[in-house]
């Protein structure tokens, strides 16, 4: 861990007020910032870092808030189109099912509140264990498969919908196009505007992240059939722009 005196009156810190977790969270906190090599020191329930860790600080008590269910203010809600969505508390006389989601990265366990929330399921984090109503349990292992397969799209996450839903309106043109000639002018600048704009990681807003994927691979292939060393292969590439077609169509 990087040598810092809290106490240093020249040294720049960062405090964040933690008055409203519990001890138990504040230790996990603690260890978790151990373990990740950030510095930090407590006056009270203020956490301190200095300033070159504020990023990694904000990263990791973001997660730390998802795996463990803790509201960053009282009274949590959620929006979902025009209505607010608020968390259902799970009551503590119910018969529960416990899954341990230690290997879940803290993307997927944030769409997973998410989606129990927007679901209307009660639920509660224990570290990184999910404990939710024995009776929910078909619906929650539902969203568990979609999430792990990349077909939940978590619509209430910060970065959702950072891709442009114009990158999806370029490459349908493109598709359209393309399939039938692999040498439209317009369909070739349309593709070429898709593909420099797409971003992987950064599906449009409502697109999974596994479909988001299949989309870009496919735009990939037409343009790999396009430049190809002994010029364009015209029927590959139409092949490639029919995929390319009947994915986008239903998003379009």
């Amino acid at each position: 861990m990087t040598d810092w005196n809290p106490n240093d009156p020249d040294a720049t810190r960062v405090y964040y007020d933690l008055a409203d977790w519990t001890f138990d969270q504040q230790a996990e906190l603690a260890a978790a910032m151990a373990d990740a090599d950030i510095p930090h020191a407590w006056d009270g329930t203020e956490l301190m870092v200095p300033e070159e860790s504020e990023e990694d600080a904000d990263e990791l008590i973001a997660e730390i808030e998802v795996r463990l269910g803790i509201d960053s203010a009282p009274g949590a809600e959620m929006a979902i189109g025009d209505m607010v969505q608020p968390q259902q508390v799970l009551s503590a006389d119910v018969p529960t099912t416990e899954y341990d989601l230690v290997e879940w990265e803290a993307t997927e366990t944030e769409a997973l509140t998410h989606a129990l929330i927007g679901a209307g399921i009660p639920f509660r984090w224990e570290a990184t264990v999910l404990l939710v109503g024995t009776d929910d349990e078909p619906v929650v292992d539902t969203l568990l498969d979609e999430i792990e397969s990349g077909d939940y799209a978590d619509v209430m996450s910060p970065t959702a919908g950072e891709g442009s839903p114009e990158t999806l309106t370029h490459l349908f043109l493109a598709s359209e196009r393309l399939r039938s000639d692999p040498l439209d002018a317009d369909g070739i600048e349309h593709l070429k505007q898709g593909t420099d704009e797409a971003d992987p990681d950064a599906p449009p807003f409502g697109i999974t992240p596994r479909l988001w994927q299949q989309i870009v691979e496919a735009a990939d292939v037409v343009v790999d059939a396009l430049v190809g060393e002994d010029g364009p292969d015209e029927e590959a590439a139409m092949a490639a722009a029919e995929r390319l077609h009947e994915l986008l169509r239903p998003t379009v």
